[in-house]
């Protein structure tokens, strides 16, 4: 994912998610792409990120965002 698309998506995240909610989520990368990774995040906040054209794929115990489906 570019910065662009992370960034939007931790917008949506937090614009979504309501109070005393917990998100938890890693930036980082193996492979030299940025990666999104959810590990915590209520089912609501989950469907504001696909509702906006992003994909989730399960991984390894974590929710990968993804800009394109894969």
């Amino acid at each position: 994912m570019n910065e662009n698309a992370i960034k939007e998506v931790v917008g949506l995240i937090c614009e979504s998610r309501q109070e005393g909610d917990m998100v938890s989520l890693t930036i980082g990368s193996l492979t030299g792409e940025n990666r999104l990774s959810i590990t915590n995040a209520p089912s609501y906040v989950l469907d504001a990120i696909t509702d906006n054209g992003y994909y989730l794929k399960a991984e390894f115990g974590s929710v990968i965002v993804m800009a394109e489906e894969g």
